[in-house]
Formats: C-alpha cells, structure tokens, sequence
C-alpha cells in the first residue's frame, strides 16, 4: 500500500513555500530546538544595528502563497504602530535569492541583515529555536480537500479503491496517516506523499488520485495561477476532523519590546475589523485570531 505515512521525524512546513526558513519536527520534544545555539554568520559586526526607529522592517517571501495578504497586514501593523513601513521582499531580490531556507543560518541572516520581522510563518507550537520568537497570530487557516468528482460532499464519500495526495509533512497529513493506520486493512485508501500543494493537485487533476489533501491558502494562490486548478472543488474531511494552522511572524528573541508591540498591533487590528476586512476583500480562506 503507498501509504507514505509521516514518521516521528517528518517536519511540519512552518512557511507555506518552506524558502527561506525553519522547520519543525511535530513528535520530537521541544527542547531540540530550544537548545539550539545561535546560528554563526561570517563577519556577523559588519551588520550593526539599525538605527532607523521611526521604521519597521519587515520581510515577505513573494514565494509564498499567500504573500500578498502578508504584505497588506504587514504595512497595517506598521501603520497601527504609527512607523513607516519598510519592505523587503524576498525572492525579488536577486541578493537573497540563494536563502533557500533549508539552513537556520539563513533565517537569521535575513533577521540581522534585513528585517526586523519577517511575515507568513505558520506558528506551531515549540517548533522554533531559542533565539527566535513568534508573534500572535494573525489569521487562522485550514487544510481542505480537494477532489474533481461532482458526487462526493465529503472524504468519507470516496471509494476506497481511490488515493490520496498529501503534501507530505504536514499536521494534517501525519493526522491523515493516522487514522489510515488505524482503519482495517480493506477499508482504508492509499496516500500518496506529494512533494507540494502544487503535485498534489495536478494529480487529482490528471486523475492519478481521487483527492487531495492541501493548505486552503496554497489552493487560493494555485487556483489564481493556473485556471486548470478551478475545476477543482472542495469538499468535506469526515471521517477526519478538520485540521488548521494559525499564522503569524517571527523575529529575534532579544526583540522583546517590538514583539509586544506587535502583538498590541495585531489584536487591535483583529478587533477593529482590519485584518478582517483584508482577508474578505481577497477572498483569502483564513479567519482572524481572536
């Protein structure tokens, strides 16, 4: 069976295109990470400190899915904070272009080189190492799945000679090879592991599976930029429960002061409608965080 279940050591990707930053291992005890030591950067003195205080910096990965929603609350928080706003997009830059994010190295060059908070990190419990700090969530998001069949009003409806498409490392897909594990034999369907929301898709697509498991703001982008993926509709995930993922940003831990701040700015921005207002005029799929 190509069940391609999560083992104890598959990460949960905390930025939606995983580019530039950490990842975190869901079953290993928290204290892996937190006694991690602070990455090492060559010439690190050269970078100094900013001194410009009437700014916030902040970094967005135009490779993630839903950057453009990060870029608008972004801009809001600093507006909130009453400073101007200073953006450094990732991925246009050809200077950054190598922060491919598979090191921690690389989260912490961006931090003490760029950017005093980067945006669009999924906030997983005791995921990030000591010398990183998250803020409050902004948004809440779930995974859904996909499927082209016009019959099926949820998972449980698919026959189970169909598979499958999970991107792999997700809560929602070791939650998904869970409860495969725990069905039996003759009862469950096959899961494929897909490398990105993307192969997921086309595989429902192409008919290579039946459904698809996937992150609802990857889908929203994946949708805009390919018609092909419009045909595909969502459906209900019983016999699972629905599974979701707050988003926030992160920044130095020594930056306890800003993260405070922030944190006032995104709950005063939750209350009064703002981010709201930002989520609904996309017609992203996400909620605010109370």
């Amino acid at each position: 069976m190509a069940l391609g279940c999560a083992s104890p050591q598959s990460p949960e990707p905390v930025r939606h295109a995983s580019r530039i930053a950490v990842c975190c291992l869901l079953a290993i005890p928290s204290a892996g990470f937190a006694q991690s030591s602070t990455p090492f950067v060559v010439d690190e003195w050269r970078f100094g400190t900013r001194e410009t205080n009437a700014t916030l910096n902040y970094c967005i990965d135009a490779r993630d899915p839903d950057w453009p929603i990060a870029r608008e609350i972004a801009a809001a928080v600093a507006a909130a904070l009453l400073l101007r706003a200073n953006e450094h997009l990732i991925g246009d830059d050809p200077r950054t272009a190598d922060m491919s994010g598979e090191d921690m190295d690389d989260t912490y060059r961006l931090l003490i080189q760029h950017c005093d908070v980067a945006f669009g990190f999924k906030l997983v419990p005791d995921a990030y190492p000591a010398w990183l700090t998250i803020t409050r969530p902004y948004y809440r998001a779930a995974y859904v799945y996909v499927t082209v069949d016009p019959t099926w009003k949820s998972l449980g409806d698919m026959p189970v000679t169909r598979a499958i498409g999970a991107t792999i490392g997700t809560s929602a897909d070791l939650r998904l090879s869970q409860y495969i594990l725990a069905v039996p034999a003759g009862q469950r369907w096959d899961k494929y592991p897909m490398a990105s929301d993307e192969a997921a898709l086309r595989a429902v697509i192409n008919g290579t599976t039946g459904a698809a498991l996937v992150w609802a703001p990857a889908l929203w982008a994946l949708r805009k930029k390919e018609p092909a993926f419009a045909k595909s509709r969502e459906i209900q995930s019983t016999p699972l429960p629905v599974s979701t993922a707050d988003v926030g940003a992160i920044l130095l831990s020594k930056q306890s002061f800003l993260r405070s701040s922030i944190d006032q700015a995104i709950a005063s921005l939750t209350k009064d409608g703002t981010i709201a207002g930002i989520l609904r005029q996309a017609d992203f799929p996400a909620t605010p965080v109370p």
